[in-house]
């Protein structure tokens, strides 16, 4: 399998809803995470219950990719996601984010999330201000 072809599968199976299967096929046994500079989580078991404790807070999330690349050289790889899901007051919630990936062997051996807060979409439009003239 290419890189290409990997990094294509790791997105297809977040965006349908099996992202546990996405990282534990993918991620490296000794992974480390980064939620914006943080280290956040290392080991892939330690990523897997992580990641069952999101979805059981909020079951039914919907991911999409809208842009990914890889530079099969240097093993990096980006992806630019929209995570929907019902916060815990059930309020309708998104998180707009960009993930950097570094892959060894064919793993991701380090992920880097990027985002500046979720976004409450219950919450109407604010109206824009009529401009002067």
């Amino acid at each position: 399998m290419t890189p290409e072809e990997r990094l294509r599968d790791f997105v297809s199976l977040v965006e349908s809803g099996r992202s546990l299967d996405a990282i534990d096929r993918y991620y490296a046994d000794d992974v480390i995470v980064f939620e914006n500079h943080e280290r956040a989580r290392i080991g892939k078991t330690v990523a897997l219950d992580f990641e069952r404790k999101a979805l059981a807070e909020s079951p039914s999330p919907t991911t999409k990719a809208h842009g990914a690349a890889i530079d099969p050289r240097s093993g990096r790889s980006f992806v630019e996601w929209t995570i929907r899901f019902t916060g815990r007051d059930g309020r309708p919630m998104r998180l707009d984010e960009v993930a950097v990936q570094t892959w060894a062997s064919g793993r991701i051996v380090e992920e880097r999330f990027y985002y500046e807060g979720i976004i409450d979409e219950g919450d109407p439009e604010p109206e824009s201000e009529p401009l002067p003239g």
